[in-house]
């Protein structure tokens, strides 16, 4: 299932992570998704300077199956999904050791945006042709035959 999944982040579970309840707190899963997301915009797009990103997270969802406890090693698979004009959708799968288990699938949108003007700003088309030779297919967001027909 992580075969899908080009990119690999691997991650070591710290004490701060852990809960009242002995696992991983929710609240930490989303943080190794975004040292996944990080790190695969860095590595993909060869990013040097990180906090001149001009990202903005729209949306991201998380399914929870399995706990991660402390001394575990997690390894997020991430992958961008489509590119739309001004968003692009990554998904995340997170397998924690020793048995390589499922413990979360999660998708997010992320916005190309213009902190200045305060609004979206199309998605660049180094960023598209980086992403879909990494990926290896096109990523482009499909429309619907109603959305493009509008459009005409």
């Amino acid at each position: 299932m992580i075969d899908a999944f080009r990119h690999r982040t691997r991650l070591e579970v710290r004490f701060r992570d852990i809960d009242a309840f002995e696992h991983v707190n929710n609240a930490s899963f989303f943080t190794y998704i975004e040292e996944a997301r990080i790190k695969y915009l860095v590595d993909v797009l060869k990013i040097t300077e990180v906090e001149r990103l001009p990202l903005i997270l729209a949306a991201v969802e998380i399914d929870f199956r399995k706990p991660i406890l402390f001394g575990q090693i997690v390894e997020v698979g991430t992958r961008v999904n489509w590119i739309g004009r001004t968003s692009f959708s990554m998904s995340h799968h997170l397998i924690a050791t020793p048995d390589d288990r499922l413990v979360a699938e999660a998708d997010s949108v992320l916005v190309c945006y213009d902190y200045a003007a305060e609004a979206p700003i199309p998605v660049s088309d180094a960023w598209r042709a980086a992403f879909s030779a990494w990926e290896g297919r096109d990523l482009a967001r499909a429309t619907s035959p109603s959305v493009a027909a509008a459009k005409a």
